[in-house]
């Protein structure tokens, strides 16, 4: 195979983190006086720019959103972090490939504190040469300047890289790099949000990408 070096995303494709970024959008909410009664709404906007659902779910001006973000930052660092489970065979696949002797990496939106935490949290983090995170900015850093940095700061040939990931940002970021991709869709992404974007390889659960790295 190709590819030498793997770049993940983190939530959606190697953590369901669905129920603490949800409860901690919940908190928040109340402590600015809002509801939300659609729950498959807010969880379309998991992996987006934090900042998105306030101002474009609620119309909340700049300075609105930022104090809602410190409320799910709050709660999200207490609590959220930890309502969160490995995919099941991801754990598998990140020590077989490391075993095999590919590099991997992580992209991930979410605070570069917060991945780090959770990637210690599920005693992986010992497999990944390097972390790409975000800064504390309600924006969050684009995915696309996130995997730059990954192989920029590594040094790494792009024609031997490949970046997985569950939505939209992943793969369009891998594109605007000059990189391959390969879309998970069991992660928080339709499959026709992911389809249209032409990844090089889509995966429906991890025994699907594991088969991707380690054909029979």
């Amino acid at each position: 195979m190709k590819y030498k070096n793997i770049l993940f995303d983190l939530d959606g494709t190697i953590t369901d983190s669905s129920p603490g970024i949800i409860n901690s959008y919940l908190h928040s909410l109340t402590r600015i006086d809002l509801a939300e009664n659609d729950i498959d709404m807010l969880r379309s906007y998991i992996g987006s720019p934090l900042r998105a659902y306030y101002t474009e779910r609620h119309n909340m001006s700049t300075a609105d959103s930022d104090i809602a973000v410190k409320h799910f930052r709050e709660h999200y660092a207490e609590t959220g972090l930890f309502e969160n489970t490995v995919y099941p065979g991801m754990d598998e696949l990140i020590h077989k490939l490391h075993d095999s002797g590919f590099r991997l990496y992580i992209a991930t939106s979410k605070p570069l504190q917060f991945a780090i935490t959770v990637l210690d949290h599920f005693n992986l983090k010992e497999y990944f040469n390097s972390i790409h995170g975000s800064d504390m900015s309600a924006d969050n850093k684009p995915k696309d300047k996130l995997i730059a940095d990954a192989i920029l700061m590594n040094g790494l040939i792009k024609s031997e890289c490949v970046m997985i990931g569950d939505r939209y940002h992943d793969i369009n970021g891998a594109k605007v790099n000059g990189i391959d991709s390969i879309a998970v869709t069991y992660g928080y992404g339709s499959v026709d949000e992911l389809a249209k974007l032409e990844p090089v390889f889509m995966a429906a659960n991890t025994r699907e990408l594991t088969e991707i790295f380690f054909p029979n």
